[in-house]
């Protein structure tokens, strides 16, 4: 369950919304929609499109592990801004 947004600071808003922006132009990058993903993570459709939304959304670690899984990269590449 996601914690409340009130419970992040402004620099960890930022870092999980940048996740969401990572995943969102990987998942493009390997030609899925939302909905793939989230099959193919095993997590739900809701959890991939507020991940990818600007929003902030927190996640799990076992949810980065299995969306970098879906997606073919390491789960490094996702929380990694270079």
């Amino acid at each position: 369950m996601p914690i409340s947004r009130k419970t992040y600071t402004e620099e960890e808003n930022q870092f999980l919304k940048n996740i969401g922006f990572k995943i969102q132009f990987l998942r493009k990058k390997a030609g899925m929609s939302q909905l793939e993903l989230a099959e193919k993570s095993d997590l739900s459709y809701a959890t991939i499109s507020h991940l990818e939304s600007t929003a902030v959304y927190g996640l799990s670690v076992v949810a980065i592990h299995r969306i970098a899984n879906a997606l073919g990269v390491g789960p490094e590449q996702l929380i990694q801004f270079d």
